[in-house]
């Protein structure tokens, strides 16, 4: 959820971004702050079919070094320093 802000001057010169929430008029606000939640959904829908693949190769990519990975511990006998009596 979006939220106002506005610089603040420090006493050594520097500016400061304070939250302002008792604006909640966006179109007023010196500046606006917006969360990573809300964001991240709105790039999603954004996202270019070449992105898409891209990500879904990397996904399928990692999958499949874990499935050889798991497929060459299965295949590695154990030895379990277990005596036979």
């Amino acid at each position: 959820m979006p939220v106002c802000a506005r610089a603040v001057q420090q006493s050594d010169g520097t500016l400061l971004l304070a939250l302002d929430p008792t604006n909640t008029n966006l179109s007023t606000c010196q500046y606006v702050v917006e969360n990573g939640a809300s964001n991240a959904w709105r790039e999603l829908g954004r996202m270019g079919l070449q992105d898409a693949q891209q990500i879904g190769l990397s996904v399928g990519l990692l999958w499949a070094t874990a499935w050889v990975f798991k497929t060459i511990a299965r295949a590695i006998p154990s030895h379990n320093n277990e005596s036979e009596t």
